[in-house]
């Protein structure tokens, strides 16, 4: 067999960390012909420096895909031996009327393995291998930020709304998603407010261009429109000197400074834009 170890390295990291306890642990295992040869799923499991797991696999030559995190948020299909491949899907976010299920704290991580080989035990024995597998974590945190300069009259945060959205509800086994699936409306976990700002917090699936990806704020009294744009496209890939990176990036705070609005007048909003404290440039000046 191969005993599979786990840790965690982003582009962007000097040296791997390793994730900690997780609900649920499951590695497929893929043959040369890339259908499923086993998989291996462990509940309460704490991926340290000292944990490995032993996949029970014989001659041939073998990759392993490993999914940790996934809970009772995802619905999940059957997995058949000589017939599931990695293009099958691995999870499904629970929805109802389009509204994606409450992620809340839900970490969710993937990767797969170098391929491995192993002879015939019939002339070499016993032979048992060691890989490692890269997970990526396919969850995100981002936190919208709406602040309201003393320029900006009759509007208070209390009057804004806001929508976050994307077509990122179901994952296939390799980490890619099916395209022109419907967009889920993600649940807002919790909001603060002050006087003249407003915080909304959102738990997401990955976040890849092309899914519509959208974010929508709304002045509520009049239906118009703060922002409403690609998430990605108008603001994560728009930073100055590209200052986000998302293969390295799973928390984003986008922030709204709304600088002037003539409620009497009807003019559109004017607001800078700013992703982790990195300016947005996606437009020549301002909103």
């Amino acid at each position: 067999g191969v005993y599979v170890k786990f840790y965690s390295m982003t582009p962007c990291d000097v040296d791997s960390t390793f994730i900690g306890e997780v609900p649920s642990l499951t590695v497929f295992t893929f043959d040369e012909n890339d259908k499923l040869a086993t998989s291996v799923t462990q509940q309460k499991v704490t991926l340290s420096r000292d944990y490995e797991l032993l996949v029970p696999v014989s001659e041939g030559n073998y990759s392993f895909v490993a999914w940790a995190g996934l809970n009772d948020n995802f619905t999940s299909g059957a997995f058949t031996p000589g017939v599931t491949t990695r293009k099958d899907v691995v999870l499904t976010l629970k929805s109802a009327n389009n509204i994606a299920a409450n992620l809340g704290s839900t970490r969710v991580w993937h990767g797969e393995s170098p391929v491995i080989s192993l002879p015939n035990p019939k002339e070499n024995g016993s032979v048992y291998k060691h890989t490692a597998i890269n997970l990526t974590e396919l969850t995100n945190r981002v936190k919208v930020i709406v602040e309201i300069e003393s320029s900006v009259k009759d509007i208070v945060p209390q009057d804004l709304a806001v929508s976050v959205g994307s077509a990122n509800g179901t994952v296939h086994i390799d980490g890619s998603m099916p395209l022109k699936l419907p967009q889920l409306t993600y649940p807002l976990l919790h909001a603060d407010y002050t006087d003249t700002s407003v915080a909304w917090n959102f738990a997401l699936l990955d976040l890849v261009t092309g899914y519509h990806n959208n974010l929508a704020i709304t002045y509520t009294k009049t239906g118009e429109k703060v922002f409403d744009g690609d998430l990605i496209a108008s603001i994560l890939l728009n930073t100055v000197d590209g200052g986000i990176n998302l293969a390295c990036e799973n928390d984003f705070t986008v922030k709204f400074v709304m600088k002037d609005y003539c409620a009497e007048c009807g003019t559109h909003f004017s607001c800078a834009i700013y992703v982790n404290d990195w300016l947005v440039h996606s437009y020549s000046t301002e909103l």
